[in-house]
């Protein structure tokens, strides 16, 4: 009785380990002291000199945790750190610095700017942006970025890399936008 419950033990040990790391198929690490943006800024130019306040970055989709998010196929996730709200949240602010724009402390004398994350995977990036000013009506639009599958023999660095652009597509989709800029941009 004692060998079967030591070997019952053993395959049930076994199983959780493989459950818990290796059934989640390929990680990826985002960090945000990697992210540099690297889109391009000539038609952007508008927005230097002017400063916003960043005040939300939220995640509502679902299939993701916390920390992660999958690829199209779950076979990849993708591990954003220390948290995947606080890594949008600074990859964002990067990209807003790279346009020329400061991140103010508060919202008194800048636009509010909040966006919610309502898909999330390697191929697509759905999520609402709202840009509030005190005393007007606020911007609001919900923005879709779509990136094809990667490819299969892609190794972690290029996912990577991969990450990483896509935010600075999310980025620039909102910021070229006409509607956001105008209001952006009114004084």
């Amino acid at each position: 009785m004692k060998r079967f419950f030591g070997k019952s033990s053993l395959l049930l040990a076994c199983t959780l380990a493989l459950t818990v790391t290796g059934c989640r198929g390929v990680r990826i690490d985002l960090k945000q002291a990697s992210y540099a943006p690297a889109f391009d800024t000539a038609d952007l130019a508008g927005y230097k000199g002017k400063t916003v306040f960043v005040s939300d970055i939220a995640n509502n989709a679902r299939g993701t945790t916390i920390w992660d998010y999958y690829s199209g196929t779950s076979r990849t996730y993708y591990e954003a750190w220390p948290t995947l709200r606080t890594y949008f949240w600074d990859c964002f602010v990067k990209a807003f610095d790279r346009v020329g724009v400061t991140i103010a402390p508060d919202a008194q004398n800048a636009p509010d700017f909040s966006v919610s994350f309502t898909s999330i995977s390697d191929q697509e990036l759905v999520f609402d942006v709202v840009l509030a000013r005190a005393g007007e009506a606020p911007f609001k639009k919900q923005y879709k970025v779509e990136t094809p599958p990667p490819d299969a023999a892609a190794d972690p660095a290029a996912l990577e890399n991969r990450g990483y652009r896509q935010i600075d597509q999310a980025f620039t989709a909102v910021v070229a936008d006409p509607d956001f800029r105008k209001a952006f941009l009114k004084k």
